[in-house]
């Protein structure tokens, strides 16, 4: 497993309901590959559409995350093919 600090923004279009900790979106640190990963909220219980903060997200496999994934590393996240916010690595945790 790895954990990472992610400075993250909903779009404000897309998604219509906020989520809660534990919301498993698709994420993209490679193009055309999709992997899945938990979202820890640390300073609110919700994250609604617009919201911009820190999270952590834990990751089950490092190999689907691509070979430059670092710290300032950008990424997409949403659910399907549809993108509903963007993010960037702030810390790598484990």
């Amino acid at each position: 497993m790895i954990k990472i600090k992610a400075y993250i923004r909903l779009y404000k279009k897309g998604r219509k309901t906020p989520f809660l900790s534990g919301y498993r979106p698709l994420f993209n640190f490679v193009a055309e590959m999709r992997v899945s990963g938990k979202i820890k909220l640390l300073d609110k219980d919700e994250f609604h559409p617009g919201d911009e903060g820190v999270v952590e997200i834990s990751f089950l496999n490092r190999d689907y995350l691509g070979d430059d994934f670092e710290k300032g590393k950008t990424f997409t996240f949403g659910e399907s093919e549809e993108s509903l916010g963007e993010g960037v690595i702030s810390e790598i945790l484990q």
